[in-house]
This record gives C-alpha cells, sequence and structure tokens, in this order.
C-alpha cells in the first residue's frame, strides 16, 4: 500500500492540513452512486494558485461502492499520506474488500482515494474523480 498524491489539472497537487475546507456532501443514488464534496481550497496550499485567498471547489466521486469518514486525529494512515488528496496503489482495502464475498462488486477500473479536509478523512472507492473550480 503506497499513498500517490493526485496532481489535479485545476490546482495541481492540495497539501497541507487546511487546504481542503468542507461545506457541504451529499450522497446521490442514481443509476450510478456518487458522493459530492462542495468547499473551498486555502490557495496557499495547492500547486497552482488563481489569486484568490480560496478557492471554491466541487469534487464528485463516480460509481462510489465504499466511502468511509473518520475525524482527523483519530486516522491511522494519516502517516501514509502524501498530500491532502491520494490515490492508493496496491490498496490493503481494495484487497479486504475484494476477498469478501460479494468480489463481484469490485471492478478493475475501481480506485482507492483519499481525501483530507480541515476535520475529516474520507477513504473512498470509486471508478473516477472530478474536480470542478466554481466561478465566482
Amino acid at each position: 500500500m503506497e499513498n500517490q498524491a493526485i496532481k489535479t489539472e485545476a490546482v495541481g497537487v492540495i497539501s497541507g492540513g487546511n487546504a481542503i475546507y468542507l461545506d457541504d456532501f451529499k450522497q446521490i443514488f442514481d443509476s450510478e452512486y456518487n458522493c459530492i464534496f462542495k468547499g473551498e481550497f486555502n490557495s496557499t496550499l495547492t500547486e497552482i494558485t488563481s489569486g484568490k485567498d480560496f478557492i471554491p471547489y466541487t469534487f464528485s466521486f463516480l460509481d462510489v461502492i465504499y466511502y468511509q469518514c473518520c475525524e482527523l486525529d483519530l486516522y491511522v494512515n494519516e502517516n501514509k499520506m502524501d498530500s491532502s488528496f491520494d490515490f492508493v496503489d496496491n490498496s490493503c482495502l481494495i484487497q479486504e474488500l475484494t476477498n469478501r464475498c460479494t468480489t463481484y462488486k469490485i471492478e478493475t477500473d475501481h480506485k482507492h482515494y483519499v481525501l483530507q479536509t480541515y476535520d475529516y478523512i474520507f477513504d473512498i472507492v470509486a471508478k473516477d474523480y472530478k474536480l470542478e473550480i466554481e466561478a465566482e
């Protein structure tokens, strides 16, 4: 299991405990199961800056089959994180889920993401994500 920082197209690598502020989270139940995160990035902690102090964002995780939320101070893998938004290569979580009797639900294109916000850390197993910067 190795965490790797994700370099997003919109803001590059996001690093730091105060980098991602979360204002809203919702689950959408339709033909795919999606999780939507809304808030602001602290632009001083993003690789690509915009000249604004805070950058409004929407993170969408697509075709989610698992997510878990943990209070920041209780997250057991915090020392393994490479940034505030990581991809977990050779994920123990995906391996554990695959070994259960419901293995047909885990497909080869599912990925393990870790999203660290100001107060919480989310482990998310999804097929993909989309990051949109909101216009003000």
